[in-house]
């Protein structure tokens, strides 16, 4: 029973009804779950519909709550998880996804513990149910891939940004504390405007008005679509890159399934897999196998030549 549990949690199988429905059950729960907290934060409608939303968020803390608890049950049947139970049970409390589990519920529960105590931002952490769709859309599991790949460039891009902003900030303290204090009166309040005219937003509530201030703000704003369009670049680069990589992934697994000249239902599953890695569509990987069929076959017959 636990491994038929692990199967349908993780959709082990795609084809497997069991594990679709609960994927879609979840997916439309935590959509609702994020329109219910964004609706109650309107007070006419958070007074109308206390009740139901309150419902809501009670069966909702009780099925993530279980689900939770399944999970951290059944996740020793992991193939890669061969360990003592505890320490499986342990390593998997502490990744990143089950963190995200807890949090769906935790705070709602301690809500209900501590009524007397002023928690509203425990309310807002309920949005973190959010990051639990990262399970069922492999685009989201595609993009930190990226994010991890390419940390150390982003965290390089960032501390140079840091340090763009403070000179900027501290040029434009230095020609316009004089002309405007209130503004301009110290380097971190300068350092609003900095980061307005760095990311190009420019909200126009603070602006240089000395000729000296205008020409370094000029400078500022041209560094600034620079520095936007470097992270921009590394992450499209990278996209770019593992997607490139799974589709080399998913030929190679094609070409290997094809050595013997038939797909059997384990490749037909492993190579399934890969393509919904992927976004690819059953009849774009029909394509491939077909075009990889096609390749292998004129091959067959010129070497017999």
């Amino acid at each position: 029973m636990r491994t038929r549990i692990y199967n349908i949690l993780e959709m082990t199988d795609p084809q497997d009804f069991l594990s679709r429905a609960f994927s879609l059950f979840i997916v439309t729960l935590i959509s609702l779950n994020v329109l219910c907290i964004v609706l109650e934060s309107i007070p006419e409608l958070d007074l109308l519909y206390r009740t139901q939303f309150f419902a809501i968020e009670i069966v909702s803390t009780v099925i993530f709550a279980l689900e939770y608890s399944l999970r951290l049950w059944s996740c020793i049947e992991s193939e890669t998880e061969k360990k003592a139970p505890l320490k499986s049970r342990i390593k998997y409390a502490l990744s990143p996804l089950a963190i995200v589990d807890l949090l769906a519920f935790l705070p709602s529960i301690l809500q209900v513990i501590f009524p007397g105590i002023d928690l509203r931002f425990l309310r807002v952490l309920r949005l973190l149910r959010v990051f639990k769709l990262t399970r069922y859309f492999t685009s989201f599991e595609l993009l930190l891939n990226v994010l991890h790949e390419e940390r150390k460039n982003l965290a390089g891009i960032f501390f140079l940004l840091l340090v763009i902003l403070t000179l900027a900030a501290s040029a434009l303290y230095l020609v316009e504390r004089d002309m405007q204090p209130d503004k301009f009166g110290s380097i971190p309040q300068a350092m609003w405007w900095a980061i307005a005219a760095l990311t190009t937003v420019g909200y126009g509530d603070v602006y240089p008005l000395s000729p000296a201030g205008k020409i370094l703000g000029s400078l500022v704003t041209i560094v600034g679509i620079g520095m936007v369009a470097l992270p921009s670049g590394i992450l499209a680069s990278a996209f770019s890159e593992q997607m490139r990589r799974k589709r080399e992934s998913l030929q190679l697994a094609i070409d290997d399934a094809l050595i013997d000249g038939m797909i059997d239902e384990t490749e037909k599953k492993a190579i399934k897999e890969l393509g919904d890695s992927i976004g690819l569509s059953e009849e774009q990987i029909g394509d491939l196998v077909k075009h990889s069929s096609t390749i292998m076959k004129i091959a067959r017959e010129q070497r017999e030549e």
